[in-house]
Order: C-alpha cells, then structure tokens, then sequence
C-alpha cells in the first residue's frame, strides 16, 4: 500500500480526488506541512477555481519549496488534476501573469475559439497520445470543468488532447516522474477510476 499525499490548500474538488483514490485502498492523506509531505510515496495537486489564489494558498501554508523539493529534487511522483495540472507551467494569465512552479515549460491561457462558450464544462472525448495511462479503458471520455488551458512548448510532454469546437486543448501531461489531467477523474465514473487504477500502477512500479 503506497501513502498518497494531497495537497489540502482548500480549493474544491480534494475530499472527491481522495475519496476516488481511497476506492484502490491506498493510505490517503491530506497535506496542509512540508513535513508531510515528506512522508508519502506520492503527491496529488487538485483544485478546482483560480490560479492567482492557488498559488497564495500554497505560498501561505509554506509549502511550495517544500513541494518542489519533492517532486524535481527527490523525483517523487505527482499527479495534478485540473488546476493542479496547471500549476505545472510556468505562468498563467489567469489574475494577472502568475508565476507557476516551472516544472513544465508552457502557459496557461484562456480558452480561445469560435463561437466557444466558456466554461468548457461537461463530457468529452480525449485522445491519447501513446501513454499507458489510458489503457484499458472502455469509451476514453472524461468530465472537464475549465475555462483557461495549459499550452506546453514541448508537443512531447502531450499525452492526451480534446476537441472543443475548433480549439484543441491540452488534457493530460506527462514528464518523467510528473503527471497532470485537466479532466476531472474523480468525477469521470469508470473511466476516471482505470486512469487513477493506471496511475497507482505506475508508481508501484517504478
């Protein structure tokens, strides 16, 4: 049994991504301390709302060095869901042009499109790009909820896009021991548990 870490700065959607992730029997802990952290085998950003206020919420609990000490120094494995994923990136033009953690070269931006309606907000398909983190899945179809995207500068980080009218987004990541989703696994029924199942598995055999 792996000790998993969320990360608990109060931005919605972490008693869901634990409860989700308690369905494999992992000894699931939330993280508000830089020595918890240090404790589990693996950590998970959620978070549901703004970037500006993820990032004052992390950098009010002291916990950013802590977190990048983790994940870049100690290559302990990450996974981020939505806003978590898009803290991976260097900045966001989301309250302004805020910093990210740096880990993944890139910017979040809005959504742009024709005839878009935003948030985009509901089920869509991805499409995986050669990762086993999507394996065995039966439809590939997960829950988003996001106005603002993740652009990487390198396509090789890409593990999975959507379509949104005629935007193709961003919907997962992955560079050595980081993974992020902008869909919401906690809320994508069957699908959404295989990618948890499949990241789990990932870890225990690394």
């Amino acid at each position: 049994m792996k000790k998993i870490g969320i990360v608990n700065y109060s931005l919605g959607n972490v008693g869901s991504v634990a409860s989700a992730l308690s369905f494999y029997g992992q000894d699931i802990r939330l993280i508000d301390s830089a020595s918890g952290l240090a404790d589990v085998d693996a950590i998970v950003l959620a978070g549901v709302g703004n970037f500006k206020t993820a990032v004052d919420k992390i950098n009010a609990l002291k916990l950013r060095e802590a977190i990048h000490e983790q994940v870049i120094e100690k290559k302990k494995p990450v996974l981020g869901v939505c806003l978590g994923m898009q803290l991976f990136a260097d900045s966001s033009t989301e309250g302004g042009d805020i910093p990210g953690f740096g880990w993944i070269e890139g910017k979040v931006e809005q959504i742009e499109g024709e005839d878009l309606r935003l948030p985009h907000i509901g089920w869509n398909d991805i499409v995986p790009v050669g990762s086993e983190l999507f394996d065995g899945m039966r439809g590939r179809t997960f829950y988003f909820m996001h106005s603002y995207h993740f652009r990487p500068v390198d396509p090789s980080v890409v593990i999975a896009t959507t379509r949104y009218h005629d935007a193709e987004l961003v919907s997962a990541v992955k560079k050595d021991n980081i993974v992020g989703v902008q869909f919401h696994p906690e809320k994508s029924q069957g699908d959404g548990l295989r990618f948890l199942r499949n990241f789990l598995e990932s870890i225990n055999r690394a």
